[in-house]
Order: C-alpha cells, then sequence, then structure tokens
C-alpha cells in the first residue's frame, strides 16, 4: 500500500489534482471480540472489508492496514467528495446486519470511525506545507488521516472527521 500511495502522489503531483486518504477502524472490536469470541471479531472486520470493497470507485486503492484499521487512498478526489465517500462508507456498515460466527446481528451493531485527510497542492496541512517527497508527502497525509481518526473516535465514535 505504501509503494502504491506514494506512486499515486506523485501522479497526483504531475497532475496538480488531490487525492484523500481514509483511515478507518472497527469500533469497539475488542468488546465483540470479548462477548463473542475472536471469530466474530475476524467476520466483523471481514464484513467491513467486503463493504469496502463493493462500494469505493474503482480507482480507488484500499487494504487492511492492521487488526481493525483500513486506509483508502482516493485519487483524484477533493476532501469535500472523500467526505461524501467515507460518510456513505459509514453508514453502510451501520446499516448492515451482519452474521458473526454464525450468529445474525442487528443493523448498527458494527460501526466505523473515519479520518479523512486530503492533499492538495494548492495548500498544505495544517503544520506547514506539504514534504517534497512523494514518499514523505503519502506518509504527511496517512499522519494527517490517522490523527482525524482519532478524533473521530474521541468525539463519539461512528463519524467521519475531516483533518
Amino acid at each position: 500500500f505504501e509503494a502504491q500511495l506514494s506512486a499515486i502522489v506523485g501522479a497526483s503531483r504531475r497532475a496538480r489534482t488531490p487525492v484523500s486518504l481514509l483511515v478507518l477502524d472497527v469500533d469497539r472490536l475488542k468488546s465483540l471480540n470479548d462477548t463473542h469470541g475472536h471469530l466474530a471479531g475476524a467476520d466483523a472486520v471481514r464484513v467491513v472489508g467486503h463493504i469496502l470493497a463493493g462500494r469505493l470507485q474503482d480507482d480507488a486503492i484500499a487494504c487492511r492496514f492492521g487488526g481493525d484499521e483500513f486506509v483508502v487512498a482516493l485519487p483524484g478526489c477533493r476532501a469535500a467528495e472523500a467526505d461524501e465517500t467515507a460518510d456513505d462508507l459509514r453508514r453502510a456498515v451501520n446499516a448492515s446486519a451482519p452474521v458473526l460466527a454464525g450468529i445474525s446481528f442487528p443493523a448498527t451493531t458494527l460501526s466505523i470511525s473515519i479520518g479523512l485527510a486530503c492533499l492538495s497542492y494548492d495548500e498544505g496541512p495544517a503544520s506547514g506545507a506539504w514534504p517534497a517527497g512523494d514518499a514523505e508527502a503519502g506518509e504527511a497525509l496517512f499522519r494527517a488521516a490517522d490523527q482525524a481518526l482519532y478524533v473521530a473516535k474521541g468525539t463519539g465514535r461512528n463519524r467521519v472527521s475531516v483533518a
């Protein structure tokens, strides 16, 4: 994913187009694991992955980045459009009625929190200008989206926070 993000940032820099990044994770996965077992938690992560795969545009690049964390790069996507995409994903996950470890759960059982950052060559992140290198700019974009994720989780979960 990091190599693909660096390539996307480079193409974005050359074309002077934006790129947005979503960092998301499954809310309260530990509680689900503790209550219903790790198979239920693993199924929850798979459900979220399938929803991402089914709802993202073809040019989006998504990957599972950690235990319950996903990262999505949206080439050519401005912050407002990325915010709409993120909210669509959030609503779809929350509306799903998943089967986890063979148990049917009602809608609203699962939720995700999402941090969003957009790299635009007109403006840098709040802390200053974007780094010159593609890999470094990709890392800065990730850090900004990751910080926004912590804001989303800290302000109630099941929400999108824009850096």
